[in-house]
């Protein structure tokens, strides 16, 4: 009866034995691994914020600042998930959350202490590439530097703001769902910027 007994725990000391080696080995390779990955996404996420407004050295977060509390677009489907403030004063750096044609969409908008749009990157979505895509082309977002007020936020087609080349703003035809949820975080973000004071 012993024997019949040992066979069985031998077994089960040995799989013990291996689980409790591989959590010890999965939890030093997170430990290490962990801040180096967190570090990269950092890197990667100050990178977009000097795209969308170069001027700045450096970025400090609103910590006030989350989706709870952030601004929303006139339509109420975009939200200011948080603000990073440029540390030499050039402006905000904003991280939106609105829904595309392909669901949920983040973008950056970059806006300068006077209150103008200094750029716009999307950094999450999942729409059709080649069609809705269109709208995150540079020559594209580009029509919204200098922007500091929306004429018709509520409908992109319908925007008529003038831009800083002279020109007035042209949505991509085909592709306006996207266009509308890049815009409403555009609005999104310009209507954080007066929630926070204005230009000072």
């Amino acid at each position: 009866m012993n024997t019949s007994k040992n066979q069985f725990a031998a077994p089960v000391i040995v799989l013990s034995c291996i689980c409790l080696v591989v959590s010890f080995a999965l939890a030093l390779t997170y430990k290490i691994a962990n801040p180096i990955i967190v570090e990269n996404q950092n890197r990667v996420a100050v990178a977009a914020r000097k795209e969308v407004l170069s001027e700045a050295d450096d970025f400090t977060q609103d910590e006030a600042i989350t989706a709870e509390t952030g601004a929303k677009s006139s339509d109420g489907k975009a939200v200011v998930e948080e603000v990073f403030a440029a540390t030499n004063g050039a402006g905000y750096v904003m991280t939106v959350n609105t829904t595309s044609f392909g669901g949920a969409l983040t973008m950056m908008v970059g806006v300068n202490a006077e209150g103008a749009v200094t750029g716009v990157k999307v950094t999450v979505h999942a729409d059709t590439p080649g069609v809705g895509t269109k709208n995150f082309e540079p020559d594209y977002l580009a029509q919204y530097s200098g922007i500091a007020s929306l004429t018709s936020a509520a409908d992109v087609k319908k925007e008529s703001a003038e831009l800083a080349s002279g020109g007035t703003f042209a949505c991509i035809s085909g592709a306006s769902v996207t266009g509308q949820a890049i815009h409403a975080g555009v609005d999104a973000a310009l209507s954080q910027f007066a929630a926070m004071g204005g230009a000072k």
